[in-house]
């Protein structure tokens, strides 16, 4: 057991990019790494005892939205979200982030881990407001490879970042068919299935996906889309964001 809490607390105390808060089973905040002060501000004498939800928007505590994640949490060991936490200067920031409930023979508490979405997120409306692409936006997201495909699945665009991920040397001609892109993941039944679901019937990827490297070693993604629609309704496209875990 000391083991396994000196691997977490290294974990917590190391990580640059993973933000980290941990609390009671209650949603009771009792901690929080120097990447959650980093991005987010508060230290954890800020939010000591304090109840998770005053990190949400005042609409999202009026819907419980973090009774409902914790209740989640509870019942069935973990859950996800994306949504704003507000920054201790009272700006909302995009994230998305995992719950884990874990039991030690002290007391139960949940685990949470944060990432900041809010360049991917500010592009996506962007796109969803205009159904057109800068350029230099598109290419100025680094840490998410995107791609862009039609509703037959083809590709109509993927940035360099994207490329890198999946060891692609030549650039992806707009029209290709997913299966033709050169790496087996894009070929796997369901990474497809999800993509049909969301194209057919408008239900969004959120999902974490196991991706064999080839070498005996696996890697994993996370993946979400987001629908593109034409100003008039029509020209559907699926814009999917990937990054790696």
């Amino acid at each position: 057991m000391s083991d396994t809490r000196q691997f977490f607390d290294g974990i917590f105390n190391n990580a640059k990019v993973n933000a980290i808060l941990v609390m009671d089973q209650n949603g009771h905040i009792k901690s929080v790494n120097d990447a959650f002060t980093s991005a987010y501000g508060y230290k954890t004498e800020d939010l000591l005892d304090q109840h998770f939800r005053i990190l949400f928007t005042e609409k999202d505590q009026l819907i419980r939205k973090p009774e409902i994640e914790l209740n989640i949490t509870q019942r069935e060991g973990s859950s996800t979200d994306e949504n704003y936490l507000v920054h201790k200067n009272g700006t909302p920031i995009w994230v998305t982030g995992e719950s884990v409930l874990v039991k030690t023979p002290e007391s139960p508490c949940v685990v949470k881990i944060i990432h900041n979405i809010h360049a991917q997120k500010q592009l996506e409306r962007y796109l969803l407001h205009t159904s057109e692409l800068l350029e230099g936006l598109f290419e100025s997201v680094q840490q998410s490879g995107l791609v862009i495909l039609d509703a037959q699945m083809k590709v109509v665009k993927t940035n360099e970042r994207f490329k890198q991920m999946f060891g692609i040397t030549e650039p992806v001609a707009a029209g290709t068919k997913l299966r033709q892109v050169s790496h087996p993941f894009w070929n796997e039944k369901e990474i497809h299935d999800d993509l049909r679901n969301a194209i057919v019937n408008s239900t969004p990827i959120q999902k974490v996906y196991v991706v064999d490297n080839g070498n005996q070693t696996f890697r994993r993604l996370h993946i979400a889309s987001k629908a593109i629609v034409g100003d008039d309704g029509s020209d559907k496209q699926i814009l999917l964001m990937v990054k790696e875990e």
